[in-house]
């Protein structure tokens, strides 16, 4: 039972690892080389879309970590530092996302009604950044989760 849930929390959180990834690497990337006209409209319909979607996901793949680590610890006894330090990765990169990313990201998704600022593009840049710092968070907390499952 234990590696079907292990292969369930794995493929979960790589998929949206790997979402996120392919937002910072390419993406948005390929938005910024686009003219104005067609990159403000596109990144505030993504800011949207994924602004409903990702923070289900993030929760999804935080429960089914923490699920891991709860399990993990209670058949073993010992605390499960793999699972357990990917568990506290995935929130943190939760509260990151939610002080950091939301704020920009319901700004850029709200350019859909009202005029985006001049500087419009400073916003973009700062979300980018942000996301590749948040990237890297997820890459840490999903290479913990690995190796929990893998070193049982």
């Amino acid at each position: 039972m234990m590696e079907h849930q292990n292969v369930l929390v794995i493929i979960v959180a790589g998929l949206m690892v790997g979402s996120e990834l392919t937002i910072a690497a390419f993406v948005h990337p390929t938005l910024d080389r686009l003219p104005d006209n067609v990159h403000l409209p596109v990144a505030s319909a993504l800011a949207r879309v994924l602004g409903r979607f990702m923070p289900f996901w993030y929760i999804l793949v935080f429960l089914l970590t923490l699920a891991e680590a709860l399990i993990q610890w209670r058949q073993s006894g010992g605390l499960p530092t793999w699972f357990a330090t990917s568990a506290i990765l995935w929130a943190l990169a939760i509260v990151y996302s939610i002080t950091a990313l939301v704020p920009v990201n319901n700004r850029v998704a709200s350019w859909e009604k009202v005029a985006p600022p001049a500087d419009w593009k400073t916003f973009r840049s700062r979300w980018d950044l942000l996301h590749r710092w948040r990237v890297m968070l997820l890459t840490m907390a999903f290479a913990f989760l690995i190796v929990g499952a893998v070193s049982k």
